[in-house]
């Protein structure tokens, strides 16, 4: 692959996140926002597996709440208590990757994935300057998700789907 085919991959990788984020701005609902940044980030990215991890905590309840009222969200969700969450992701507001020691992050799984799971990136979700959950991207390969990689795009696209989280919350 040469530096043309690079930066070809790049660009588009570049368009993908920059659709997403300008959909996620357009959502109306708590459902439809985790469902435009689930469902269609999988299309997009191909990744296999992408749920939600929310800490177990009073500002989650109507999030939990929205996205149990929607069937095709409920199977997606998994709800953490906040020690475990934290022991996991600490205070860290960037993605984690992770493709070799993934056991630390059953926690983060539902159960019929953690056997499966190679490789790991979990984005935080962020409201109000409190970190309250994930969005966890798993796939089988051990190679898709390394320490290293870039996270840029992700942070983005992540602070752009917290603003609008607070922004529906806030109605």
């Amino acid at each position: 692959m040469d530096r043309f085919d690079i930066l070809n991959m790049n660009n588009e990788i570049a368009i993908k996140f920059n659709k997403l984020e300008m959909d996620i701005v357009d959502c109306e609902n708590i459902p439809e926002l985790f469902s435009k940044l689930i469902f269609d980030s999988a299309e997009a990215f191909g990744i296999p597996s992408v749920w939600i991890s929310l800490v177990r905590i009073p500002e989650t309840w109507p999030i939990v709440y929205a996205l149990n009222s929607e069937p095709s969200l409920k199977d997606r969700l998994n709800v953490i208590e906040k020690n475990s969450f934290e022991e996991v992701c600490s205070e860290q507001t960037a993605p984690l990757l992770a493709s070799t020691e993934i056991k630390q992050f059953y926690r983060l799984m539902p159960p019929k994935l953690k056997f499966i799971i190679r490789s790991i990136a979990v984005a935080p979700i962020n409201l109000h300057g409190f970190i309250i959950g994930s969005i966890n991207h798993g796939d089988p390969s051990p190679e898709r998700y390394r320490p290293g990689m870039d996270t840029t795009m992700l942070e983005h696209l992540m602070a752009a789907f917290s603003q609008r989280l607070s922004d529906l919350l806030a109605r």
